[in-house]
């Protein structure tokens, strides 16, 4: 009874041991997957952001209340 006790207790250590590197590999993708997506997001918007600056510039309108058209 001891020895299926002991054989019993190895196979949680091990079956611990895998699922705890499972579980690692599960957690680290799902971060670098929200990583991948708000580099997306922060790209997305700073293209919007650079292409809105070249927009009003080189068309050269303005929100100053003094300039006339």
């Amino acid at each position: 009874m001891e020895r299926v006790g002991a054989a019993l207790g190895g196979l949680a250590f091990v079956v611990a041991i895998f699922g705890g590197i499972v579980l690692i590999r599960i957690l680290t993708r799902a971060l670098y997957a929200a990583i991948w997506f708000a580099e997306t997001v922060a790209t997305f918007a700073f293209a919007l952001l650079v292409g809105y600056l070249v927009y009003r510039i080189l068309l050269g309108s303005s929100d100053d209340p003094r300039r006339i058209g």
